[in-house]
């Protein structure tokens, strides 16, 4: 199969990345898109969009899933919701080693509710595995209805498990990912003299 002309022709679909700030999230996706860590943390100030392309086995058809990594500082929630729409999916993160992080599971979870105004797939991310001298949270799953998948941005541990758990819940059908990807991290600023 040709996968430049069929990527071309490839279903886009969109997911959210969403969780509190520090999470990790930006550092899933490095991980999972371009195989790369960094452990220095820069805050997301808006959002950023990362493109990945994965083949239905049974079909041969590519799907281009679009990651929203978007910012988790409280003080940029009023412009969040304009971020949500299209959406087909989310994953939201926690960190297995702060606990306010997984208080504030129910919270995202109904911000992403209210915005997308619809049902979609949902996958819980428990990150920061790596870490456990530090981990408080091992043995505590979230209480909700949707799947968490323990994982770490640092050592790829069940990185690509937990992004390919919600794309085939998504499609509904089993997924490979497609090899030597062009991919490139598109960002999006808030626009900090908007009120909306």
């Amino acid at each position: 199969m040709d996968t430049k002309k069929s990527s071309e022709l490839a279903q886009s679909v969109k997911i959210i990345l969403i969780g509190d700030g520090g999470t990790g999230k930006t550092s899933l996706v490095n991980q999972f898109v371009h195989r790369k860590f960094s452990s220095i943390y820069k805050t997301t100030i808006g959002v950023d969009i990362t493109p990945y392309q994965v083949l239905v086995k049974d079909t041969g058809k590519i799907i281009r899933f679009v990651i929203w990594d978007m910012s988790g500082q409280t003080h940029f929630e009023q412009f969040r919701s304009r971020f949500y729409t299209g959406s087909s999916g989310a994953i939201v993160v926690y960190d297995l080693t702060n606990a306010s992080s997984y208080l504030n599971i129910q919270t995202w979870i109904k911000e992403c509710r209210n915005a997308c105004n619809k049902t979609i797939p949902i996958t819980l991310m428990g990150n920061k595995a790596d870490l456990d001298e530090l981990i408080i949270l091992e043995t505590q799953q979230p209480k909700t209805e949707f799947p968490a998948v323990l994982t770490s941005a640092k050592n790829n541990w069940n990185v690509d498990k937990a992004f390919f758990s919600l794309f085939e819940a998504i499609i509904g059908q089993k997924l490979e990912k497609i090899e030597e990807q062009s991919t490139e991290t598109t960002h999006i600023s808030y626009d900090h003299k908007s009120g909306s």
